[in-house]
């Protein structure tokens, strides 16, 4: 099979079609393969799928076709297709990504959409390990009346996060915080976040474009530690939740049972579990007095 760099330098939408599908139809699903060629074009020549079925044998810009073609070694290295156009959707938002932020998951918006049943108004709410920015933008996007605040490690992951701010017209604050020294002494209505989870003995379960693209001091913790950040928040949320304040959190379903006995004994009540759409218990919410 000859390499890419063989192919002619100029082409037509079928062309790249066939050729997308020919060198990954091994690596990846059929179905989602079309999803990914229709993203893949959409993102990188504006033309979308109804445009493609139309003109086919429209001719491609040369200036496009090395990014093209690049997208199709990407994803023969396992690269995410979201890294691959650099952005995703979470919430109905357009979201930039890059290897510095996890890609955001529909689990996630499941949390998100917990705290906004909740309606809260005029509350200061803060989210811990923000990383895209996905879910203190999401609330400030539908919590009008909040103040959002998003932390996350340094400015290489808050400058992902700015920029979502932006091209979303949300007001956000976002700070470096680190979890594990923690100085502000600001006081917070509700505590969101999703913080790593993923136990290293669990890494032999996880997909390969995840283990190689997607930051691992996001997603992972040490084994002989696993409720090591859970521990860290809720520290940091006994001293900084006003009275009657909120914390919600993603889990490891694992977990479940260690998270909900980690904030009874700390003092938190009314401590509700819920499921994702997969029936997994991955969402607990509490209250402290």
């Amino acid at each position: 099979m000859p390499s890419l760099d063989d192919k002619k330098n100029i082409m037509t939408l079928l062309e790249y079609h066939d050729l997308f599908f020919k060198s990954l139809k091994s690596k990846i699903d059929t179905n989602e393969l079309g999803e990914f060629f229709f993203w893949i074009i959409d993102h990188t020549l504006g033309i979308n799928r109804i445009n493609y079925m139309l003109n086919p044998q429209y001719l491609i810009n040369i200036n496009k076709i090395p990014s093209l073609k690049n997208s199709i070694n990407q994803l023969k290295n396992d690269m995410p297709i979201q890294y691959v156009v650099g952005q995703t959707e979470f919430m109905g938002m357009k979201y930039f990504l890059n290897i510095e932020v996890l890609i955001p998951r529909p689990e996630t918006e499941e949390l998100v959409s917990w705290v906004l049943v909740s309606n809260p108004k005029n509350q200061k709410i803060l989210d811990i390990g923000t990383g895209s920015g996905c879910i203190a933008i999401s609330l400030a996007k539908f919590l009008k009346s909040c103040e959002i605040t998003g932390w996350d490690l340094n400015n290489k992951i808050l400058n992902v996060a700015r920029k979502n701010a932006e091209s979303n017209n949300v007001d956000v604050s976002f700070e470096i915080q680190n979890i594990k020294s923690i100085t502000s002494k600001e006081k917070f209505d509700v505590i969101v976040s999703n913080p790593p989870y993923i136990t290293l003995r669990e890494k032999q379960f996880i997909k390969k474009n995840v283990l190689l693209h997607e930051p691992h001091k996001a997603l992972f913790v040490y084994d002989k530690d696993p409720l090591f950040f859970y521990k860290k928040i809720i520290s940091f949320a006994l001293s900084s939740l006003k009275k009657n304040g909120s914390i919600y959190f993603e889990i490891n379903e694992m977990f479940l049972e260690d998270v909900t006995k980690l904030l009874n004994n700390r003092g938190f009540y009314d401590i509700e579990h819920k499921k994702d759409f997969r029936s997994k218990n991955r969402m607990v919410k509490a209250f402290i007095q």
